[in-house]
């Protein structure tokens, strides 16, 4: 991303906001690594301590609304919202967890969903109609990704595939649609990646095909 829309901020571990041991924090993150052995999508950890019974389900989801705040912050599409606008926001959005290697969005195929990468790291590339592959970019915190898809029906221009085990915040377009419309603020923000997106894509097809 370009200098003028990359952010210093940097959220919480999920951890950061409860009230528990390392070594409650340590067994949780455990079983996540088994899941994650075994090919299954690992459980947000705030799930594997309400069912070990280490925390309730009110306190997680105080704990995930807080990191929430602070991810959609530390966001360049969101980061000129007040601490108001942000709680407002964050209901719309929600985790997901895609392993190392997994690929969760795909060319051309309807997706009308926006991404927040909110840990881990993602490869946006292009396949070519000889089913090559055209590298874009790499994304990590807290940029977004299928900011494209809102322009073109929720049809996507590329596909993603996670490098690393990643987690994502993600809400559907017409969640977020009253603040890329009315908001100027991440109106502005939003289409100055969209733009930053939108060129970068293009001069990599350019010199592929010259």
């Amino acid at each position: 991303m370009n200098e003028e829309i990359v952010l210093q901020a940097e959220a919480k571990r999920f951890g950061d906001y409860l009230i528990v041991s390392p070594g409650t924090l340590q067994n949780a993150v455990k079983r996540q690594g088994q899941a994650l052995k075994q090919g299954l999508t690992p459980r947000h950890i705030g799930e594997l301590l309400v069912e070990n019974g280490d925390i309730t389900q009110e306190e997680h989801d105080n704990a995930l609304k807080r990191q929430r705040i602070d991810r959609l912050a530390c966001s360049p599409v969101f980061s000129m919202l007040s601490k108001t606008e942000l709680a407002a926001i964050s209901s719309r959005f929600k985790e997901i967890t895609v392993p190392a290697g997994r690929q969760f969005i795909i060319q051309d195929e309807p997706d009308p969903t926006l991404y927040i990468i909110a840990s881990g790291k993602v490869e946006v590339y292009r396949t070519n109609l000889d089913g090559s592959h055209l590298h874009i970019a790499h994304v990590e915190p807290y940029e977004p990704i299928g900011e494209m898809g809102y322009f073109q029906g929720g049809v996507r221009t590329a596909s993603v595939r996670a490098v690393d085990n990643v987690e994502c915040l993600c809400a559907e377009y017409s969640a977020l649609t009253h603040y890329f419309e009315n908001v100027p603020r991440v109106a502005h923000a939003f289409m100055d990646i969209v733009q930053f997106r939108q060129q970068q894509m293009e001069e990599l097809i350019k010199e592929q095909n010259s």
